[in-house]
């Protein structure tokens, strides 16, 4: 029986014919989504699926954030990877101010976040797609999860502000798995909460 592979978030998207190509496609690619169909017309349906479309990793802009907390130092730092077509072509490390020190290292993921966003703004670029892994990211900036502490309510207003200039959309990864441009963004974080 013929299989069709539907591929929504990898290198390449599209329906493939042969588990080898879609396996090339997904292998070690961040946040892939692909699945399996016996008809070519269930595939398309799948792709066509708006519900679960993210900005794709190899193409526009993305950015890995990730945030730091120095207990000795009592210091936070945020740290961002940016992308264009899956090339590195920014970083930012930094370091946090006395505002939101009790929120430890989410003060650091959402700062890095906000400079993800506001770098998209200043470079006039229309699209970004923030790759992070603490889910309040996404969760406070959509209204899922209340805010209800100073670190949350100042970066969803923020958050509402930017993205009218941009649109963004986010991609959750796993934090600490060997992704390298989470682990960078993790490093620079680090580097800034150290400073």
């Amino acid at each position: 029986m013929a299989k069709f592979y539907a591929v929504k978030v990898g290198r390449k998207t599209g329906v493939f014919t042969t588990w080898n190509e879609t396996n090339n496609l997904v292998k070690g690619y961040p946040n892939a989504k692909f699945k399996s169909f016996t008809s070519e017309a269930a595939a398309n349906e799948y792709l066509q699926d708006k519900a679960e479309v993210v900005a794709s990793f190899d193409e526009g802009y993305s950015a890995f954030v990730d945030g730091s907390f120095n207990k000795g130092k009592q210091q936070y730092g945020s740290g961002v990877v940016i992308l264009k077509d899956g090339t590195v072509i920014d970083e930012l490390s930094i370091t946090g101010t006395p505002d939101f020190i009790e929120s430890y290292q989410i003060a650091g993921e959402t700062i890095a976040t906000l400079e993800a966003i506001r770098w998209a703004v200043d470079h006039k670029v229309d699209k970004i797609s923030i790759h992070y892994d603490y889910q309040g990211i996404e969760s406070w900036a959509k209204g899922d999860w209340k805010t209800n502490k100073p670190i949350s309510e100042y970066y969803k207003k923020e958050f509402d502000l930017l993205s009218t200039k941009t649109n963004v959309s986010f991609v959750k990864v796993k934090g600490h798995s060997g992704d390298k441009y989470n682990d960078r963004a993790d490093y620079l974080a680090g580097k800034a909460a150290d400073a």
